[in-house]
């Protein structure tokens, strides 16, 4: 091996020693993995808080929206009446009424675009209206479900249409309620959510997408109403005492035995209600009636008026009653009668007349006595006693007096609806 050979194996030879020297000097001393790691500060411990619960709270909102959104199907918008609708069956829409005279058509919104309906069911008294509408694809009923599967606290949804859009909430089940409404007791769902006025016709849900209460007017509040009250009210609606309260603001039914001692009559039926503004109003039909005659035969059972209802029937019916003891004829149109077009309509002018108040206001009716007994509230105007119109107060006074040992027939008016009672 020559000199320069032997020189350059000693250069490379020093060199890498050195690289050695310096890399050991600069490598990092080894960590002990049973090393404690750095605590994290409390500010960190506070975003980490926050970032988890904003997922939490951003996932919950992304699963509620995807239930409601699976829920549309169920939930119509009825744009003409400004508010939402259940696909209650095939072909029947449920809605709401919280106008005094529901209309007789309206327009649903579809998948395919608004179609017209007709109403089939409503009243002066019910909460409910029923539209038929023709099977429409992409609309279909949901599952009727019940509140006793649920827990207290449980999740549940609301969802309702607005301005055309489908609006929806979480609601927290607390439990049910009795509530009074469209004069039937039912249950009422009870949840976190104060119900109003833009939320009627909608449905609330659990969250495997079936009904569970559909949102309505009852009383002077908003209520969600369990879906089995709300089949027995449209069931209510169906029957001939529902339509003879939605063609003519009539409610009749047999006299009781008391009743029959009082009118001094063995049969009949017995003029109950009468709603203003309807077709028994106009043909004269007071409350205290007695139907004894019908198209001349003996009025004995309500099934007798079903021809007053077949809107297929054209016509007038001629009923007799007897009106404190003088017999009266009424002449009343069947349903399907065109209404009479003759004269200006109301409110064609501008000007709606509004008829000068009657009988005497009730301003306060104490706890257990005879008007109370019988349902009389303050804020209801007394028109009649035994047929005979109020005019002094002394009369009210004679016929409430608490030693009054003869019954009384009375006259009362609320919020449109005229109905008798009998004081015993």
């Amino acid at each position: 091996m020559n000199t320069t050979n032997r020189r350059y194996i000693v250069t490379l030879a020093v060199v890498a020693a050195g690289i050695l020297v310096v890399g050991t000097l600069l490598r990092p001393g080894e960590q002990s993995f049973d090393d404690p790691l750095p605590a994290p500060t409390q500010a960190e411990l506070s975003r980490l808080a926050s970032l988890s619960q904003r997922r939490s709270v951003d996932d919950m909102a992304e699963y509620f929206a995807t239930v409601a959104g699976g829920l549309e199907a169920s939930v119509v918008n009825v744009p003409s009446l400004d508010r939402s609708g259940i696909v209650w069956d095939d072909g029947l829409v449920l809605t709401t009424r919280v106008e005094p005279r529901f209309p007789d058509a309206a327009t649903v919104a579809t998948p395919s675009g608004d179609v017209g309906v007709v109403t089939e069911v409503t009243g002066p008294d019910l909460p409910i209206a029923a539209l038929r509408i023709s099977p429409v694809a992409g609309l279909a009923p949901p599952r009727r479900g019940v509140t006793r599967l649920l827990s207290r606290g449980e999740w549940t949804i609301a969802l309702w249409w607005r301005d055309r859009r489908a609006s929806f909430t979480p609601a927290h089940y607390f439990g049910t309620a009795q509530v009074r409404c469209g004069g039937r007791t039912v249950d009422e769902v009870l949840t976190n959510v104060a119900w109003s006025r833009e939320m009627t016709g909608g449905g609330l849900f659990d969250l495997d997408g079936n009904l569970l209460a559909v949102v309505m007017p009852c009383g002077e509040h908003f209520a969600a109403v369990a879906a089995d009250g709300v089949t027995e009210l449209l069931r209510d609606g169906q029957s001939l005492e529902g339509q003879l309260l939605r063609h003519y603001g009539l409610r009749v039914e047999p006299l009781t035995v008391p009743e029959q001692e009082y009118f001094a009559l063995h049969a009949g039926l017995l003029v109950r209600e009468v709603w203003a503004g309807y077709r028994a109003d106009e043909a004269g039909l007071e409350p205290g009636d007695v139907l004894v005659a019908f198209n001349a035969f003996p009025a004995a059972d309500i099934e007798q008026l079903w021809p007053l209802v077949d809107e297929a029937t054209r016509g007038i019916f001629l009923l007799t009653v007897d009106r404190h003891g003088e017999v009266v004829s009424i002449l009343l149109p069947a349903a399907g009668a065109a209404p009479d077009d003759e004269g200006e309509p109301a409110g064609a002018a501008g000007l709606v007349w509004q008829p000068p108040a009657q009988g005497l206001t009730v301003d306060n009716v104490a706890a257990d006595s005879r008007a109370a007994d019988a349902g009389i509230r303050a804020g209801d105007r007394l028109l009649r006693i035994d047929g005979i119109e109020i005019a002094d107060p002394d009369q009210v006074r004679d016929v409430l007096a608490p030693d009054r040992e003869t019954d009384a027939f009375v006259e009362l008016e609320r919020a449109g609806r005229r109905f008798g009672l009998l004081l015993r």
